[in-house]
């Protein structure tokens, strides 16, 4: 896009474009300009006049004293060209996910489109092992309602892994906390490539999470999973 370009889809976006809340579902620094953090951001924009959301992504400046309190969930005020959905600007941050709870805009979202988002800034969202949470977390089982491939593999993720081939899902899963109505959780892990084939809506798998945090640190023990019903 040349510079004159720009300058036209800027000045539509003054004059055409709409305002709107959006809340972000992940985030990747990338490097720095002029010393302040390059990082890619993707959000899903939900227009105030009840039409369907959609994902967008930039590459924006973040000051330093903003990366730390980014987090998946986080709503935004945006303003977006409705001709354009790629032509759009960041306002202010409206909410924060845990402040507010705004993450609970993060599980509207299909696991299809988490991987999408995935796929489209590399961001795993990957923020605790799975041995960690095998090792110490709250052991239980699963009933799996969605999953969808993220495009990434372990290898991508961390290179000095073992099985490094193994493709990266993003997962939604009831959970069964404490007797209580099961809450759902929303996270990505690996897949062992042979266990690729066997995955299938409503199977049951061994998970282990973190109990202060189980709608989104979850690690599946794929040695004894799927779990017999």
């Amino acid at each position: 896009m040349g510079l004159f370009d720009g300058k036209k889809r800027r000045r539509r976006l003054a004059e055409a474009g709409v305002n709107a809340q959006a809340v972000l579902v992940s985030f990747r620094e990338v490097g720095q300009q002029n010393f302040t953090p390059l990082v890619d951001l993707t959000l899903r924009i939900t227009p105030a006049d009840g039409s369907g959301p959609f994902t967008v992504t930039a590459r924006t400046q973040v000051e330093f004293s903003q990366i730390g309190n980014l987090k998946p969930g986080d709503t935004f005020s945006v303003r977006y060209d409705p001709a354009d959905h790629d032509n759009w600007e960041l306002g202010e941050k409206i909410s924060s996910a845990v402040a507010d709870g705004a993450a609970e805009s993060l599980d509207s979202a299909s696991a299809g489109e988490i991987a999408a988002a995935v796929k489209t800034t590399g961001d795993t969202g990957q923020r605790r092992s799975a041995a960690e949470l095998l090792a110490s977390g709250q052991r239980m089982t699963a009933v799996l309602r969605e999953f969808s491939p993220s495009g990434k593999t372990v290898g991508d993720v961390d290179p000095t892994q073992p099985d490094p081939g193994d493709p990266v899902y993003v997962f939604k899963a009831e959970l069964p906390i404490d007797g209580s109505s099961p809450i759902e959780a929303v996270f990505m892990t690996r897949v062992p490539e042979a266990k690729v084939a066997g995955l299938r809506l409503g199977a049951h798998l061994s998970v282990a999470v973190n109990p202060a945090n189980p709608s989104r640190e979850v690690a599946i023990d794929w040695a004894n999973s799927p779990v017999a019903a």
